[in-house]
């Protein structure tokens, strides 16, 4: 791997890594990580500290996703390193090593990173999670209808099989923390609570 490609996935790993949720909730006196589920993300933010913050949060959060993506594609020319910087600024935001590798769970950099990659289909999706979330009131199932909404759209128009792969590996990211525990952020986590 080229030397400009490491530099481009170590910064949008530190842009993906930018504690929004954690400095929003300690302004207003609040340690995101000790309430509510404990996550640093836009909905966590929204159940613990209401609306506004949540909408800052959820902000700056795709806005680092879709930062880290075009970057990666002004500075490398590349087809495929926007998606592994996408994939870096996600694991930078569930893993920031700002604050002791305790983050969220990479939804809105995810998502911030397909509305710079697949804006139509990516619209189309977060359409239809919001359909689905008005209806039902799950969180969950309307993110699953969602994201599958994108992969299902990327595959009808035909990309090529590899960008339709990446897709869906981004998408399996989220919420990677709750399937796996890297030791280093447990030992971390350990050693600075």
């Amino acid at each position: 791997m080229a030397l400009s490609t490491l530099f481009i996935l170590l910064a949008s790993y530190l842009i993906g890594a930018f504690p929004t949720a954690y400095l929003i909730g300690r302004r207003r006196g609040i340690n995101l990580r000790e309430a509510g589920d404990g996550n640093l993300g836009g909905l966590n933010t929204f159940r613990v500290l209401g609306r506004k913050p949540a909408l800052l949060v959820s902000f700056v959060d795709i806005g680092k996703g879709a930062l880290a993506a075009w970057l990666a594609h002004m500075l490398s020319g590349s087809d495929v390193v926007p998606y592994l910087a996408a994939l870096a600024s996600a694991l930078g935001h569930d893993f920031p090593i700002y604050i002791h590798f305790q983050g969220g769970q990479g939804m809105g950099s995810i998502l911030g990173s397909l509305l710079y990659m697949h804006l139509i289909e990516t619209l189309l999706g977060v359409g239809l999670f919001l359909l689905c979330y008005l209806l039902f009131r799950n969180w969950d199932a309307a993110w699953v209808v969602g994201m599958v909404t994108i992969i299902g759209s990327v595959w009808y128009l035909g990309y090529p099989l590899w960008e339709i792969g990446l897709v869906v590996v981004l998408i399996m990211t989220i919420g990677i923390k709750k399937w796996i525990d890297v030791p280093l952020a447990r030992r971390l986590r350990e050693q600075h609570p």
